[in-house]
């Protein structure tokens, strides 16, 4: 705030949560806003299934409903395929096949960031007006994923070559046999 003091009157407080958040400068007044960072999601939730209720209520609203339950009884129901856990078709001595080897993930600790996760993010239009109000200049939705994938790109901590980074991760975390 105070390297832009002309954003001073768009950091306003959640109605619900208190949290201090940017603000488009049309909205800098309004004293009901709700933060982005959740609280606006659960208004609309809460208000959507209340109107829906009253809706359900009314002689037409409540026909809406038994016609929409009466359709859902009268599709047929999906067939799953019918499968067995590995354990109860692979012997004790044999390996596991390599279809379910390669299917084995390492989590890794922390975060790690993709572009769909990015791109997917409910944060993204958020970030993508406090960029705009901060820079002065508008960009567009596929320019805030790039920034922030460099920005947030994960950097060593120390002068470590790759290979020992993958042999101090195997470590802690072990490949697991089965028995």
């Amino acid at each position: 705030m105070q390297s832009h003091p002309q954003l001073q009157d768009c950091a306003v407080s959640c109605k619900h949560c208190g949290i201090r958040f940017l603000t488009h400068p049309r909205n800098r007044h309004r004293r009901d806003l709700r933060c982005p960072f959740g609280c606006r999601q659960h208004h609309r939730r809460l208000y959507g299934n209340r109107r829906s209720a009253v809706h359900y209520r009314t002689p037409h609203g409540n026909a809406n409903k038994e016609e929409r339950n009466a359709r859902r009884c009268r599709t047929p129901p999906r067939e799953e395929p019918q499968t067995e856990p590995l354990e109860q078709t692979a012997l004790p001595n044999q390996p596991l096949p390599d279809e379910a080897s390669t299917m084995v993930e390492l989590l890794l600790e922390g975060v790690v960031l993709d572009e769909a996760m990015v791109r997917n993010s409910p944060m993204l239009p958020y970030v993508r007006m406090v960029v705009n109000l901060l820079d002065g200049r508008r960009l567009l939705c596929q320019q805030i994923v790039r920034l922030l994938l460099e920005a947030l790109r994960q950097r060593s901590m120390a002068n470590r070559r790759r290979s020992e980074y993958l042999l101090d991760f195997l470590h802690q975390h072990p490949p697991q046999h089965p028995p």
